[in-house]
């Protein structure tokens, strides 16, 4: 007994083979296509992580450098100097800040991420003058006081000279 189909069945072999084949064939292209496209997407995670780490570590550096700005300001205003030991430090401030501020612009990759910086440090200026006026302003009001003073007591000892004299 011979079966009567057999072309039938090597037909249906053969078709059921490519399918399988071309099925194959798909899913190892598919599974090598995700492969690549994980691996891909990997080296990019670790290039973003190692950007922001980069940019973490220049933050806190950036954030220790203005908090010893903002304790020099303070010292500068509390502590009573002279003229010259005041802008010394007033100097030394400022050539801290324009160092930060160039190092800042030195970013040009990722600027948004010192923005905040760059508007502190703007602030910082604007201290730094403020605090300038005050002092002159200040050392005038002092200056004026010893004049006062002065012309205070030349007017008493004429007065006391005026009623000792009749």
């Amino acid at each position: 007994m011979e079966a009567m189909n057999i072309e039938e069945r090597k037909s249906a072999k053969w078709k059921f083979s490519i399918i399988f084949a071309v099925t194959l064939l798909v899913i190892a292209l598919c599974g090598s296509i995700s492969i690549v496209t994980a691996q891909r997407g990997i080296e990019l995670l670790e290039n973003k992580k190692s950007e922001y780490d980069e940019v973490f570590k220049k933050q806190a550096e950036l954030n220790f450098q203005i908090e010893e700005l903002f304790r020099e300001l303070n010292s500068l205003k509390t502590k009573k100097r002279n003229a010259s030991e005041h802008k010394h430090l007033q100097n030394l401030i400022t050539k801290k800040r324009q160092l930060m501020e160039n190092e800042i612009t030195s970013f040009a990759s990722n600027k948004q991420n010192y923005e905040v910086y760059k508007v502190m440090l703007d602030q910082i200026k604007e201290i730094q003058v403020t605090m300038d006026n005050l002092d002159r302003e200040a050392k005038k009001r002092e200056s004026n006081i010893e004049q006062l003073e002065k012309c205070r007591n030349k007017y008493q000892e004429l007065t006391k000279e005026k009623l000792q004299k009749p």
